[in-house]
């Protein structure tokens, strides 16, 4: 209040003590300025995270493990239809396999909506940019993609096979404990796995992350900034990849490296005799034979009345 009180003073004096004032009004007010942004950068940096969180969930921040814990039951619902052949045009009937399921579905994608709390996406991403967030994720966007060669994973890193004609996605071998020397193997198995020679690697660099947050291993982009992101969560003709042929695969393999080369050095324990007797013991006698012994003739009681007189 005295810094305004000192300017409206300002306009009622001479010229030169005008300029005075003005120019001391306006570097107490970058000082001011300057203290406040500094001062409020750490709540601004924890507003533009928990928006980015809200905006990752596709609802309110007080209901991300809610909206996780749904989006979870909707992709299981997706899978049981996939699984089912359920479409738009399943018929009804008195046996339907599909009703159920879109009841589900419908429940889900109402709690979805409800959970969200009515904050549309775009809003979020209004208060996301005015608060000047996105400058810093294009700082990062650009040095991702500045970065030359591929990237490089750290120990909780999480790596995920990636088909980019639909998006599906599946934790890779080794998923947790691949080192950057097993990224080309890496995706061998992926391709190996899937039977297509398109297949990439994606890493998750943060375990707590959502999947969506995925990036590309070899050309360092988002996966969903990929075209057909999730996409086969819609498609009708959906071909899950063949993990079991990987893993019969290795077991023959392995199998295979066991051969008579390998067994030269080894030992193997012989079958032994039985000891002799220990003469010092004494003989061994022989087993006894059975002896049958013969019946003794017993008197039998007679209990009751005879029926039949004697001869």
């Amino acid at each position: 209040m005295r810094i305004l009180e000192a300017g409206l003073s300002c306009f009622r004096r001479e010229e030169p003590f005008f300029l005075f004032c003005c120019r001391f009004i306006s570097a107490s007010l970058i000082g001011i300025f300057a203290f406040a942004t500094l001062a409020t950068s750490p709540a601004l940096a924890d507003e533009c995270s928990s928006l980015a969180r809200q905006i990752r969930s596709g609802g309110s921040g007080g209901s991300n493990l809610q909206q996780a814990q749904l989006r979870r039951q909707l992709v299981a619902i997706q899978a049981l239809e996939r699984r089912r052949q359920c479409s738009g045009k399943s018929s009804g009937g008195f046996f339907d396999p599909c009703g159920d399921l879109a009841r589900m579905r419908a429940d889900v994608l109402r709690q979805m909506a409800a959970a969200s709390g009515g904050r549309d996406a775009s809003v979020l991403q209004a208060r996301y940019i005015a608060l000047g967030c996105a400058p810093e994720r294009r700082e990062r966007q650009a040095a991702r993609d500045t970065a030359s060669g591929p990237m490089a994973i750290g120990s909780a890193a999480m790596l995920y096979c990636v088909r980019p004609s639909d998006g599906y996605f599946f934790p890779a071998p080794k998923s947790q404990f691949a080192r950057d020397t097993d990224l080309k193997d890496t995706t061998d198995q992926c391709r190996f796995i899937c039977d297509d020679p398109g297949m990439e690697v994606f890493a998750l660099t943060d375990p707590s992350l959502e999947t969506d947050e995925m990036i590309s291993v070899a050309e360092r982009k988002p996966y969903k900034d990929l075209p057909t992101a999730f996409r086969y969560r819609d498609a009708d003709a959906f071909k899950s990849c063949d993990l079991r042929r990987y893993y019969s695969r290795v077991n023959e393999m392995r199998a295979r490296t066991v051969t008579p080369g390998n067994m030269q050095n080894a030992v193997i324990p012989l079958p032994t005799g039985r000891p002799a007797a220990d003469p010092m013991n004494g003989v061994i006698p022989a087993p006894l034979a059975l002896v049958e012994e013969p019946v003794p003739a017993r008197a039998v009681r007679v209990v009751g009345p005879s029926f039949l007189p004697d001869p």
